[in-house]
């Protein structure tokens, strides 16, 4: 572990796989009072550093008389062809807050990546945590749009019937040229291709065919009901193609899960259409920001 940066109290360094078990607990601690509940076992938190590409070894800690207080889980790929950094989440444990622990790490860690060819930083904050983007702002980031969790307690509504020729089926191999034509936006960080790629022992994907042809696609947590990925051909919409997705991903989710739609572009009218006329709602959302190194 080298430090890069230190004060008298504090030293603020890139980690490592034996940092685990402590920025476990410092995560946990963080979170504990988010804007939105975001507990996650042992086993989730390894799953959401596998999602986002996290490279332990270049994500950043601060300490704190010997104790890990801050992080900033960092992953790594292209985003739009570019050389990127993915903040898969920065947090502070509440007493060490409002110190400027996590400028002290962007500080630290942003000349680095600079000096390793990455080309821009990527990071997702809830619109209501506005210290969090006075930060951002202050040091450099834009926003470029806004993306919506959306949600449905109850039933499915059908508002199209389905068509009986259409036939769901899981498909074991993503098929991305072709779910990519279909799409009307790009997706998140989180719910990209190579994110999708990375964790897919544990998401479900399924196909809706007619005559042998996909026409449409759903990628989801598997028992969880969250979507991560859906669209269907723009030549065989409003026929109950999306519809039919739907209800597997819900026939596919646990007892006591409501469905979910993660990180959907809020600019893009026909799918938050979509979602809302089948019975979901917004429940939060964030701006996607972008700092260019």
């Amino acid at each position: 572990m080298a430090v890069l940066e230190e004060t008298a109290l504090e030293r603020c360094c890139f980690l490592g796989e034996e940092y685990f078990a402590p920025l476990y607990a410092t995560f946990t601690e963080a979170f504990s009072d988010y804007v939105y509940p975001f507990a996650l076992t042992e086993t989730q938190f390894r799953n959401h550093l596998l999602l986002n590409g996290v490279d332990l070894d270049r994500t950043a800690g601060c300490f704190a008389n010997g104790r890990l207080v801050g992080f900033s889980l960092n992953g790594f790929g292209d985003w739009n062809g570019v050389p990127t950094v993915y903040d898969a989440g920065s947090g502070v444990i509440p007493s060490y807050r409002r110190r400027g622990i996590c400028e002290s790490m962007f500080d630290m860690m942003l000349p680095v990546f600079r000096e390793q060819g990455i080309k821009q930083c990527l990071l997702e904050v809830i619109t209501s945590n506005t210290g969090a983007i006075r930060l951002y702002e202050k040091l450099g980031f834009q926003v470029t749009r806004e993306l919506a969790l959306l949600q449905c307690d109850g039933e499915l509504k059908t508002p199209s019937e389905v068509s009986p020729d259409i036939e769901v089926r899981k498909i074991d191999i993503p098929d991305w040229p072709l779910f990519e034509s279909f799409w009307d936006g790009a997706t998140s960080w989180q719910n990209s291709p190579p994110a999708i790629d990375r964790s897919q022992k544990n998401k479900t994907i399924k196909g809706a065919f007619i005559d042998g042809h996909c026409v449409g696609y759903i990628v989801y947590s598997t028992k969880f009901g969250r979507a991560a990925q859906m669209a269907v051909d723009k030549e065989h919409r409003h026929h109950g193609v999306g519809t039919a997705l739907l209800q597997a991903m819900k026939a596919d989710t646990a007892d006591g899960y409501s469905l979910q739609v993660i990180n959907i572009d809020k600019s893009l009218p026909g799918p938050m259409q979509f979602f809302q006329d089948h019975g979901f709602y917004e429940r939060l959302a964030q701006y996607e920001m972008l700092l260019s190194l």
